[in-house]
């Protein structure tokens, strides 16, 4: 019966000790006829519970159905447990068997007791184990158990658990950061590639051990190496320092990641700023894209009109792609100080199969020195560049068909010439707000930013601030103004295409319509503008006011508007 029990207590089930279907070891009915007096039947109540949890803990251990980097080494560290408790019940049964002074059912009890309070508290851990996803948040579980226990030998065993799991976080993190591979078979790791084929972070999956600065510091480093290794070997430097980082405990994981990070940032920002890559990029996007340079677009303008009239089918898109780019490189030869084979990474082109005239479906691509494609001015960026340099090119094509307006208007009536000037006034104030306004504010904020930092990373975070400014600033992101913005632009145009042949017979109706729209979309804009202002708070209230008092200095339009209301109500 003895030797039944001890088999009972290591787990597996016997003539004497059944296990249930619910996990549970009872004892049969044949119990009775063993000689045990009613006390030690009591006794063995509470072992049959220490057996149970040790067939629990033996069951989990060789599951084999979820696979799972984290899983797996928390299993080995639970079978661990149970073979040093299994080896206890050996070590009671020799002495049992040498005729040792342990007494019966009464002396096993008081021998395994101590380990009663382990089984249970591992049990608990692996329930809640089975009820989670199998990833490294496993380890913030642990944690949570290993906190809120405070017995010291199990603390000590929850600790040895955890470092198993921070092992392999370690081997992911390291493999991740010196190698730019994923080392992720069952998707655990809290960065993953997207459908997009970009690394990014899953937020849920970050532990508690690593911080959301830190994960976007090991997102950093990993994505820079795959930049880095995608074009050039490992070199001397980084085999040594691939030694030194073998040398930091692998309990250390923020200084490892802190160390990755900081060398790579330094690697890096010597590439960009080697022969001037970085500053030389930078005055390209800014003279282009945001068209700092305005002369160039204004000849290109002038040249490319010709193009872009009315619409044009897809046979016709190849050869005006290639009208557009001699007369881009044109522009930028004769107004740009820049090297031609800096010049000639710029191109121009039409994206197909978009409705819309050739203004609106224009785009530039600059191929960017490498490792500035891959790590700064990414497809995404670039997007929104060209979204802020559409914008740009169409209120400075209406600035230059406006200005070109004053010798056929000189003659006409004062509501035509009010209206040019009205229209005049407001996208030129337009573009000046975001110029000079937005994006030269913008700029001198990050060039101090810049001046001020020996950290590619931390120029990263500048330039990301400073176009997620530019665009939030010129609401690029709220429809209701961008198509607010581009039914003034067209109705601009429509105002100048009367004045192509010119055309003056039968206007004054035509700009009596027009100057109804312009009125409405005026305070349209206005609404948007005073609406976002009330919504606004500290630094986000300055732009819209800027730019509402550029557009309506002293009153300008809106008592214009006030004023032409009333004289409509007199009318009446």
């Amino acid at each position: 019966m003895i030797r039944e029990l001890l088999f009972m207590l290591s787990g597996q089930p016997g003539a004497l000790f059944v296990l249930k279907d619910n996990g549970q070891f009872e004892m049969c009915s044949g119990i009775a006829d063993v000689g045990l007096c009613q006390s030690e039947k009591e006794i063995i109540k509470p072992l049959l519970k220490i057996g149970s949890n040790v067939a629990f803990l033996n069951e989990f251990a060789e599951n084999r159905k979820v696979r799972s980097l984290y899983l797996e080494v928390i299993k080995q560290s639970i079978a661990q447990c149970v073979t040093k408790f299994q080896e206890e019940l050996l070590v009671i049964e020799v002495e049992i068997l040498e005729g040792s002074s342990i007494l019966g059912v009464t002396g096993i009890h008081s021998k395994i007791m101590p380990h009663t309070l382990l089984l249970e508290y591992l049990k608990e851990l692996v329930d809640a184990i089975k009820l989670q996803e199998a990833n490294c948040l496993l380890m913030d579980t642990i944690q949570h158990y290993r906190n809120h226990c405070g017995v010291s030998k199990i603390i000590s065993t929850f600790q040895q658990i955890y470092n198993v799991c921070l092992k392999v976080l370690h081997k992911q993190l390291v493999s991740w950061m010196l190698f730019g591979k994923l080392l992720d078979p069952y998707i655990e790791f809290f960065i993953r590639l997207d459908d997009c084929k970009n690394f990014v972070i899953n937020g849920e999956k970050i532990p508690n051990c690593l911080s959301i600065s830190l994960a976007q510091q090991v997102l950093f480093v990993g994505e820079s190496v795959v930049a880095l290794s995608e074009a050039q070997d490992l070199s001397e430097e980084d085999w040594e320092f691939m030694g030194k980082l073998q040398k930091i405990p692998f309990e250390n994981v923020g200084e490892i990641i802190r160390v990755c990070r900081d060398q790579m940032a330094r690697r890096l920002w010597n590439l960009v700023t080697e022969k001037d890559r970085l500053n030389r990029s930078l005055n390209m996007i800014l003279n282009t894209f945001l068209m700092k340079k305005g002369d160039i677009f204004a000849y290109f303008i002038h040249q490319s009109e010709s193009i872009f009239d009315g619409q044009f089918t897809s046979v016709q898109l190849a050869a005006n792609q290639f009208a557009l780019q001699q007369r881009l490189m044109n522009s930028l030869k004769k107004y740009l100080e820049e090297e031609e084979a800096e010049i000639e990474r710029l191109s121009i082109n039409i994206i197909p199969d978009v409705p819309g005239q050739g203004w609106e479906r224009v785009f530039l691509e600059y191929k960017t020195e490498w490792p500035l494609g891959v790590l700064i001015f990414t497809p995404d960026t670039m997007q929104t560049y060209n979204k802020i340099f559409r914008l740009l090119l169409n209120l400075r094509r209406i600035q230059l068909n406006l200005n070109g307006l004053w010798k056929n208007l000189a003659v006409l009536d004062k509501p035509v010439l009010e209206l040019r000037w009205n229209l005049q006034h407001v996208l030129i104030h337009l573009s000046q707000y975001i110029q000079i306004d937005v994006i030269e504010v913008q700029k001198s904020i990050m060039d101090r930013q810049i001046d001020q930092c020996q950290d590619f990373d931390k120029f990263r975070t500048a330039h990301a601030n400073f176009l997620v400014v530019i665009a939030a600033q010129t609401f690029l992101h709220v429809p209701a103004m961008q198509a607010c913005f581009k039914d003034l632009i067209h109705l601009a145009l429509k105002f100048c295409g009367f004045f192509v042949n010119d055309r003056q017979k039968g206007l004054l109706p035509v700009v009596a319509e027009l100057n109804l729209e312009f009125e409405r979309l005026m305070q349209l804009l206005f609404s948007l503008l005073n609406g976002m202002y009330q919504q606004s708070s500290g630094t986000t209230m300055e732009p819209i006011a800027q730019l509402l008092l550029r557009l309506d200095f002293n009153y300008y339009l809106t008592e214009g508007l006030q004023a032409k209301a009333n004289r409509a109500v007199e009318e009446i």
